[in-house]
């Protein structure tokens, strides 16, 4: 009776044991994402008809990278709250159809404020980011939107 008692946990241990090293080979397989944390708003624009002619993906959002070797593309993940969706099974036929997500030039907040609520923060980021303006520039649109850079640089220090 012993040696049966034995056999039998000597056999689920070993289950239990290939089992744990086939899952720790196959986690250590799996891609981990490479992810971008956004430094300042962009702008979104889609094809779908919105109700706006431009929405703001927030500083901060985390963004995955779904690029292939055509298309630059990245993945965005929301918690839903307070929706429901009724997801389907996606037609094979039809291809993956992303918005368009661009970096909010200074020159342009004029025109995107008038649709899009932006914090002093997003204006701010917008300016500080753009590539295409200089130092002096730059300081320009800060005093255009009464912007003092040292309010945000101290915070993003901390």
């Amino acid at each position: 009776m012993m040696k049966k008692q034995n056999l039998f946990l000597t056999g689920l241990f070993l289950i239990i044991f290939i089992q744990a090293a086939v899952n720790i080979y196959l986690w250590s397989k799996e891609e981990v994402p490479k992810i971008h944390v956004l430094e300042r708003p962009l702008l979104i624009s889609s094809n779908a008809g919105n109700y706006a002619q431009y929405t703001v993906l927030p500083e901060g959002t985390v963004l995955y990278q779904d690029s292939d070797h055509l298309n630059a593309r990245v993945k965005v993940y929301f918690n839903l709250q307070g929706v429901n969706f009724d997801f389907k099974e996606q037609d094979a036929d039809i291809l993956k159809q992303p918005s368009e997500v661009t970096a909010i030039r200074t020159v342009d907040l004029p025109q995107i404020m008038k649709s899009v609520p932006l914090t002093k923060k997003d204006i701010y980021l917008i300016i500080k980011h753009d590539e295409d303006i200089s130092d002096a520039v730059r300081s320009m649109f800060f005093k255009k939107y009464k912007i003092l850079p040292a309010d945000y640089e101290n915070k993003n220090d901390e």
